[in-house]
């Protein structure tokens, strides 16, 4: 017992040592990062990232900014070196300002790969670069346009010094992953080399793909009219939420849409339950003990551009439903509604065809509302659903709006082969 007492305090003392070394390193980096001017932040708010939307910012719920340095280079260009953390990645991101908020481009060498989530058309990488490197972008005339033998020749003299380089360009920002930051004196050499690449940028004749200035706000990887809201409880109050239970909150609150398609909000909502049970104690007596239970689900719906009657569209599972003159499509969907007639002239022909090719979610659409039932709560899920919905929608015949009473379809139809 002595020596488990004596191992003990041992060891306390040696993680009390240890913890009071790593205070002190850390505040002397501090200091040395002052000392240049620069500015330190201990838990910077998502302000920091804000504006920032390709990966590894713009994916997902999780997003963490947490230690963040920022000043000025040698040359008076502003800077930020801050560590960040997602779902599906967490390191550090360093990154300088440019002259012009650019289209989206990638730059890879040292056989590094391109980075989670990235979406972008591989275009031939420059031959002054090298074997090893790789460019991707959505607009190849741009990539084409930008990387001109000085650019290739900044960015050459930079890789020679960190292989594995993973540069993008992220509106007016160029960002690049793992930054040498735990020594001072080599991440302010290293920040230069980053503004000497920046340098060659500005100075390319780029003023035609100027982007248009983004909202400050946190949003998503392509999809540039979603924003964070965070919690919004107030829409319990209009939602299908489960109502039983207690203490109901929401949390993840998403609103958006994607581009002509009707706007949405998906969060995730919490309740608890709470019951009283009995058990036997260890003395063979019988107790009662109150348990509460925590319960979550995805909320998913998209606001219709009328008041619409109810229809329920589901896999065969969800009970028998309507009667449609495909068989391949009783067998596969069922549809329940109160107005027949409504639904005989939404589920028409080519809308069964679309259903059956792109089998959604089970949804319900209810006066204003379509709600789905995504299953998880996640940027792919509402994705997904949107471009559904929105070729859902374009598909429901002009008749019908207008009998609903908009002067024509709110969706311009989509080009759609004769049914065989």
């Amino acid at each position: 017992m002595k020596l488990f007492v004596v191992v003990v305090i041992v060891l306390f003392a040696a993680g009390l040592t240890w913890g009071i070394v790593a205070l002190v390193r850390r505040q002397r980096y501090i200091d040395s990062l002052r000392q240049r001017g620069w500015s330190f932040v201990n838990s910077p708010t998502f302000d920091a990232v804000a504006r920032l939307n390709n990966p590894p910012f713009g994916l997902g719920f999780v997003r963490k900014p947490d230690d963040q340095i920022t000043g000025l280079t040698a040359q008076g260009r502003p800077f930020q070196v801050i560590e960040y953390s997602t779902s599906h990645w967490s390191g550090w991101v360093g990154m300088v300002t440019l002259s012009r908020r650019l289209p989206e481009l990638w730059i890879t060498g040292g056989d590094t790969r391109p980075r989670y989530g990235v979406l972008a058309h591989a275009v031939p990488a420059p031959p002054q670069l090298g074997p090893g490197w790789q460019v991707g972008a959505l607009e190849p005339d741009f990539a084409a346009e930008l990387m001109n033998p000085q650019v290739c020749s900044q960015l050459s003299a930079m890789a020679a010094g960190l292989p594995g380089l993973n540069v993008g360009i992220d509106s007016d920002q160029l960002v690049v992953l793992n930054p040498p930051r735990e020594k001072p004196d080599l991440l302010a050499a290293w920040l230069e080399q980053l503004g000497a690449v920046a340098m060659a940028i500005d100075a390319a004749p780029l003023d035609r793909w100027i982007q248009p200035e983004p909202q400050p706000r946190l949003t998503f990887y392509h999809h540039p009219d979603w924003y964070w809201i965070g919690v919004d409880d107030s829409l319990l109050e209009f939602t299908p939420v489960n109502r039983g239970g207690h203490a109901h909150s929401t949390s993840e609150v998403i609103r958006g849409r994607d581009g002509d398609g009707p706007p949405f909000v998906a969060f995730t909502h919490h309740w608890k339950t709470t019951r009283t049970e009995s058990y036997t104690d260890s003395e063979g007596r019988t107790q009662t003990r109150t348990v509460t239970e925590n319960h979550s689900e995805p909320i998913l719906g998209f606001q219709l551009p009328i008041r619409m009657p109810r229809l329920e569209v589901g896999r065969k599972g969800f009970g028998g439903g309507i009667s449609f003159e495909s068989e391949a499509f009783n067998r596969q969907f069922a549809v329940h509604s109160p107005d027949v007639k409504f639904a005989y002239d939404v589920i028409h022909p080519r809308q069964m065809q679309y259903l059956m090719a792109n089998p959604p979610a089970s949804f319900t659409i209810e006066e204003e509302w379509a709600w789905f039932s995504p299953g998880e709560h996640s940027q792919p899920a509402i994705a997904g659903c949107s471009a559904f919905v929105r070729g859902f929608l374009a598909r429901v015949p002009r008749f019908v709006w207008r009998n609903l009473g908009l002067p024509d379809s709110p969706y311009p139809a989509p080009e759609i082969s004769p049914v065989p």
